[in-house]
């Protein structure tokens, strides 16, 4: 095995475990969809572990994922436990069964279920891992699910397709997934096979996220077992002169083959026919896919690649069947009141030519986008527009990552956030993130509206800043941040 040196920012090592115990706990009360108070948080050498219970089993996930993307954190224990609502089995694999018949991708194969006290079994054969993951993430999203015993068998149909990859040429195919992804600090992985397919990962990166990121386009690139024993968090390992080399300059043709490369490996967006089109990082989306939120996921899949800047996604939703209003309205009003989110919340929902338009109220943003996030995935849905509204807050006029970025609420009168207060949430969030922590960003808070100034590496640093900002309590960002590898740069 190659031998790989260890390039690291000395200034993580001085984060001691007691503070990063508090960043966890303070950002699952910043951070929706976490029941902060039911959940325990302990780290020791970094290493966190997440013990409790959650009322669901997509708040137990995401709890382990906002827990991996904090600074610091060389890996996370989830011993959360979930005490969901009480369902008939009858009534849950009903609602299972519905809920997989209702998503364009899973509705393909033939999952066979069995329910018994909140736990789902699964049963049938899948082509990839990409797609199983995305059946284990619509059942998981049911209400009621406490676990869920996975026996979906992965027949690697890509793999075959593909000629039976060598060794060599599925090393290089995961290489290539993270060289281009814009969320792994590839520089000081290694990686290796063994006889049938199994991929060896070695080496260092910077964040938890970053290591379960990099696992997972292993599979995606079609390893059948991935063994990870030797890969290793050291918080701070990628150095900025191996930072600038992963940012490097693209040609448009090297762009257009990663971006295409990116949507083979997505179940929601290969089944469409997307068009991609390059002119200096600026990416332009036009063609059909079968359904709203492969539309959303083709423009995320893009943005995610190195190079890229900026999308402007025209593409169509055109459903592979007519479905006709009055049952859309129904899937979708169905499809709420199984999230472990929106049960609570009487939406109302209202479906004219394919465009659904929710209208209520929730109890904060992250409820509000969450049942958009429901409705699009609805089989028939080609827009969603969100009504909903957030108490004690008016909608206001959208702008953009890229200018200044205007949420789509505003404080009621006499409701306006102390600046100082919402000065240091900012700057506690971008300090405890692995990708902003270190970077030139400077924060100013007046009447609510966050400023951010300096300079950032990429694009998406700066979405994430400007994300940041919201998440402390700012309902307008005026993002003046400069990119150090875009086209600013």
């Amino acid at each position: 095995m190659k031998t790989l040196e260890i390039i690291s920012n000395t200034e993580e090592k001085e984060l001691a475990d007691h503070d990063i115990t508090a960043a966890v706990e303070r950002l699952f009360t910043i951070k929706k969809g976490v029941a902060a108070h039911l959940i325990d948080v302990t780290a020791t050498q970094g290493i966190v572990t997440l013990s409790g219970y959650s009322d669901n089993l997509l708040a137990r996930e995401r709890a382990e994922e906002i827990a991996k993307a904090v600074r610091g954190v060389r890996g996370v224990i989830n011993k959360i436990g979930v005490r969901g609502i009480d369902l008939p089995d009858a009534t849950l694999r009903r609602d299972v069964e519905e809920a997989l018949l209702q998503d364009a991708v899973a509705c393909e194969f033939t999952i066979g279920c069995t329910v018994c006290e909140g736990e789902v079994l699964l049963l049938g054969e899948v082509p990839s891992w990409s797609e199983k993951q995305l059946i284990l993430r619509v059942v998981k999203s049911v209400r009621g699910v406490r676990t869920v015993a996975d026996r979906l068998v992965v027949c690697h149909v890509e793999r075959e397709q593909l000629g039976n990859r060598s060794e060599a040429e599925l090393i290089a195919a995961i290489q290539e997934m993270i060289d281009w992804d814009i969320r792994i600090d590839g520089a000081q992985v290694h990686v290796g096979t063994q006889p049938s397919g199994t991929v060896v990962l070695s080496g260092v990166v910077g964040s938890a996220a970053a290591r379960s990121q990099t696992i997972a386009a292993a599979w995606r690139a079609g390893a059948t077992q991935v063994l990870a024993d030797e890969f290793t968090v050291v918080p701070g390992a990628l150095h900025q002169e191996l930072r600038g080399e992963k940012y490097r300059p693209r040609s448009d043709e090297e762009i257009l083959k990663a971006i295409q490369d990116c949507f083979r490996y997505d179940p929601r967006v290969r089944a469409g026919t997307p068009e991609v089109e390059v002119h200096a990082g600026r990416v332009l989306l036009r063609g059909t896919v079968s359904n709203l939120k492969a539309q959303r996921t083709a423009e995320q899949d893009a943005l995610g690649v190195v190079g890229v800047w900026l999308v402007d996604n025209y593409l169509r939703v055109r459903p592979r069947r007519n479905v006709a209003d009055h049952d859309i309205q129904r899937h979708v009003q169905a499809a709420l009141l199984r999230d472990p989110y929106l049960l609570r919340y009487a939406v109302e929902v209202v479906v004219y030519n394919g465009k659904v338009s929710l209208y209520g109220t929730t109890d904060c943003q992250f409820d509000k986008l969450q049942a958009e996030d429901v409705a699009a995935g609805v089989t028939g849905v080609v827009a969603v527009e969100n009504r909903l509204v957030v108490p004690n807050w008016h909608a206001t006029t959208g702008g953009d990552y890229f200018a200044c970025y205007v949420s789509h609420a505003e404080p009621a009168a006499g409701k306006m956030p102390d600046s100082d207060a919402l000065t240091r949430n900012i700057r506690q969030l971008l300090f405890w993130s692995p990708a902003l922590s270190g970077q030139e960003i400077e924060v100013h808070v007046a009447d609510g509206r966050a400023t951010l100034t300096g300079t950032v590496h990429t694009p998406q640093d700066r979405q994430h800043a400007a994300h940041f900002a919201f998440e402390g309590g700012a309902y307008a960002v005026d993002n003046q941040l400069r990119v150090r590898y875009g086209p600013e740069g």
